[in-house]
C-alpha cells in the first residue's frame, strides 16, 4: 500500500469543502487532477470515500470513518516537520535583544553565556540603547526582546516582570555615608549630589523621592552616563544614587553602595515582547533563560 501525502491532502480538502470544485481551488489544482488523486486513494485502500451527486459531495460511511485517521496522519506529520524546523533554527538561529547599557552590562552577559552553552549555534545580538529607544527598537522589529525599566502600558508590547531594582547611594570608602548601614535622603543631600540629566527615568524617580521627603534635589552636577557619575564620585566630587543593578560597576570603580530608606526608591525591570506576535524559537528560549536567571529576585 503506497498512500501519498498529496492523496491524503486531496481527500481532506474535498471532505472539508464538500465540493471538488472548491477543494481544487484551495489546492491550486485542476478539478481533473484532484479527482484523479481521490480515485487513486480509493483504489489503494479499497473503499469508496465519497457519495457524489450532481448537487453535493458527501463522505461515505467508510469515508467518515477514514477521515479522522487521515487528518491525524497529516497533523502529526505537520507537527514533526515544524519541530524539525525549530530544531534546525536552534542550531543556527539569531536573537536580537535591546537593553539599556546598565542591564546590557550586568544582567545579559551571564544569561547569554549560559544560553550559548546550550545553543552554541545561535547568534545573540545585544543592542545597547538609550532608555527611551529600547521599546522603539522592539516595536519597529529591530529587536526580538527588550529589557528595560517598566514603562506606562503600551498596547504594542507585552510585559513580564523580571525584578525590582532598588536605588542605593554611592560614595567613596571612608566617606561619612560609608559609616552608615542605611542612609536617608536628608543625610544624602547634605553632600554634593551628582544626578542624571533631566529627562532620564532615574532622575525623575529621584526627584519624586526627594520631593516626597520634603526636600529639593539640587544637583551639584548633572551627567548623561552612569560611568561619568561613578568617575566623579571616585574623584571625590560628590555622591550619587544608582539602581542596585549597577553594583558590579560600582565595585569596579572601588566605591561603596549604601542602602537608602525614607523613602525606598525602586523600579520594576521588565522583559518586553511585541504584542500579539509569537517569538521565533531561539528568542523564545532566551526569554525562558532570562526569566529563570531572575526568578530568585521575584521570590
Amino acid at each position: 500500500m503506497n498512500v501519498t501525502l498529496r492523496q491524503l491532502r486531496a481527500f481532506r480538502a474535498v471532505a472539508e469543502a464538500g465540493s471538488f470544485t472548491d477543494a481544487a481551488k484551495q489546492l491550486h489544482l485542476t478539478q481533473a487532477a484532484l479527482s484523479s488523486l481521490v480515485k487513486e486513494l480509493e483504489g489503494i485502500i479499497g473503499i469508496r470515500l465519497f457519495d457524489r451527486s450532481t448537487r453535493s459531495t458527501k463522505l461515505s460511511s467508510a469515508g467518515a470513518d477514514f477521515f479522522p485517521l487521515a487528518v491525524k496522519v497529516l497533523e502529526d506529520l505537520d507537527y514533526a516537520l515544524a519541530s524539525t524546523l525549530q530544531l534546525q533554527e536552534m542550531k543556527r538561529g539569531n536573537v536580537r535583544v535591546a537593553s539599556t547599557p546598565l542591564y546590557s552590562s550586568y544582567l545579559l552577559p551571564q544569561v547569554v553565556a549560559d544560553f550559548k552553552l546550550q545553543f552554541p549555534g545561535v547568534n545573540v545580538h545585544l543592542l545597547d540603547s538609550l532608555n527611551e529607544d529600547v521599546l522603539f527598537r522592539l516595536t519597529s522589529g529591530e529587536a526580538d526582546l527588550a529589557v528595560a525599566p517598566r514603562r506606562n502600558n503600551d498596547l504594542e508590547v507585552e510585559e513580564e516582570l523580571l525584578f525590582n531594582d532598588t536605588f542605593e547611594v554611592v560614595c567613596p570608602f571612608g566617606h561619612p555615608l560609608d559609616e552608615l548601614q542605611v542612609a536617608t535622603w536628608e543625610q544624602i543631600l547634605e553632600f554634593p549630589f551628582i544626578a542624571m540629566t533631566k529627562g532620564y527615568l532615574a532622575r525623575l524617580q529621584l526627584d519624586l523621592a526627594s520631593y516626597s521627603s520634603g526636600l529639593n534635589l539640587q544637583p551639584a552636577y548633572e551627567v548623561a552616563f552612569l560611568t561619568t557619575a561613578l568617575a566623579m564620585v571616585k574623584a571625590g566630587l560628590g555622591v550619587t544614587a544608582l539602581p542596585a543593578g549597577a553594583l558590579t560597576m560600582i565595585e569596579h570603580f572601588g566605591l561603596r553602595a549604601v542602602e537608602v530608606k525614607a523613602p525606598v526608591v525602586s523600579r520594576q525591570v521588565s522583559l518586553f515582547t511585541r504584542a500579539g506576535q509569537s517569538l521565533p524559537p531561539a528568542a523564545g528560549e532566551l526569554r525562558l533563560f532570562l526569566l529563570q536567571a531572575t526568578a530568585f529576585r521575584r521570590a
